[in-house]
């Protein structure tokens, strides 16, 4: 430890500094429906039964009968930071065995300050999708590693009963690399068992969790029991979200999938994440080209993280959504080194020339940026300085790093 601290002292102090300058956005300034939206989940139990997104709610009600927002933000303040330090020991993990020509950890601060990733967690405070994250940051850590795999379908069982989204946004992405673990070596039939497992116990319980995770009271009872539990004022959409089956819900959120607002601002959100689109194409023309006989394999993984896609017809929280897709890419890409599948001293794309000072242009745009918003993620729509600042920065990382890579593709 002491040697890789002093051989990459410069690169670990910057990217713990901007961990913690990314958490600036934790708690919003005023406390919103969005706010009070996701803070309501955390008091739903199964004090009447089998309920939808009633775990974290259940295991919190073990001390605090009586939820209120203070309670709720201490809680998520520790899952956040517990979600920082898992990612420390990964990133650790990775530069020690992989990194040979320090190009992993452009990427790593590349992940890092992504206005997608540790921000949007830090701003959606006391939303359920940090726990998910995890669930999948261990379960990919554990399936890189080979270690303790059997632990994988407990975790997915527990994102599960965490929030339902799990079946889409990740466990794609975590049955696909368990898959292709398989298919590399076909003598590992732990992991054939683990994948057979986790795909049956996943299915039956969102099927269980469908059918029988309605509360056996009226929704008015129900919303009188939770409301009941708590010192703030819980929004009715949360209630019906955990009451009510996925067509209602459609019915609920479609209303802006025909809004050109809505639509607008979507395209501006993947206009500002071209970049990040950019990066992770060129990873995975890397991971296809060495996969070898594993070819599909590694390209039904790529399509597995794409999974949130799956979501926007149903629900317009667009920017959770990327999220999902951009934490599954990389921690996908992380495997993937980690596996040796990836190799880090062929990345001659971000070895230096032009890509270095484009390089440090994105970060610091994505530094100074942001976090995206989950409904309507754009955040400066009616900001003409930030906006046209950022989308210059963007164009020009844009042009600046296909270029490269089409130029060395050429010579390579």
């Amino acid at each position: 430890m002491r040697k890789f601290l002093e051989e990459h002292d410069l690169e670990t102090l910057l990217v713990i500094i901007t961990m913690v300058e990314i958490t600036k956005w934790w708690i919003p300034e005023q406390l919103g429906s969005q706010h009070l939206y996701a803070v309501s989940h955390w008091v739903l139990s199964y004090d009447h039964g089998l309920i939808r997104r009633g775990l974290v709610g259940a295991i919190m009600e073990l001390w605090l009968p009586t939820v209120t927002i203070n309670n709720v933000e201490q809680g998520a303040l520790i899952v956040y930071c517990a979600f920082l330090l898992l990612l420390l020991p990964v990133f650790y993990a990775l530069v020690r065995y992989k990194d040979k020509g320090r190009r992993l950890f452009g990427l790593i601060l590349f992940f890092v300050v992504n206005p997608v990733t540790i921000s949007l967690l830090a701003h959606d405070l006391g939303l359920f999708d940090i726990f998910l994250t995890i669930c999948s940051l261990l379960s990919m850590t554990l399936l890189a590693f080979r270690k303790h795999i059997w632990l994988v379908p407990i975790l997915m069982l527990t994102a599960m009963f965490i929030h339902e989204g799990f079946l889409i946004l990740y466990a794609p992405t975590l049955l696909a690399a368990m898959l292709f673990i398989y298919l590399r070596n076909r003598e590992d039939k732990l992991v054939l068992v683990t994948l057979a497992v986790s795909t049956v116990s996943v299915a039956v319980v969102f099927l269980v969790l469908y059918k029988y995770g309605t509360p056996a009271m009226s929704f008015d009872e129900f919303s009188r029991f939770i409301q009941s539990r708590a010192t703030f004022r819980i929004t009715p959409l949360s209630l019906r979200e955990c009451f009510f089956g996925v067509t209602d819900h459609y019915h609920l959120a479609s209303s802006s999938l025909y809004d050109a607002g809505s639509i607008a601002n979507l395209i501006l959100a993947l206009l500002i994440l071209s970049p990040t689109f950019l990066i992770l194409l060129n990873l995975w023309s890397h991971a296809l080209r060495n996969c070898g006989a594993q070819y599909h394999g590694c390209a039904i993984l790529f399509l597995a993280t794409l999974g949130g896609l799956l979501l926007v017809p149903i629900a317009t929280d667009y920017g959770r959504w990327l999220s999902a897709i951009i934490f599954c890419n990389f921690f996908s890409i992380f495997f993937l080194v980690g596996s040796g599948v990836i190799k880090v001293e062929e990345l001659v794309e971000y070895g230096g020339g032009s890509f270095k000072p484009l390089f440090v242009l994105i970060i610091l745009t994505y530094v100074l940026f942001g976090p995206f918003q989950d409904w309507n993620p754009y955040p400066y729509k009616d900001n003409l300085i930030v906006s046209s600042c950022s989308i210059i920065s963007v164009l020009l990382f844009d042009v600046g790093f296909y270029a490269r890579w089409r130029s060395l593709r050429k010579v390579l």
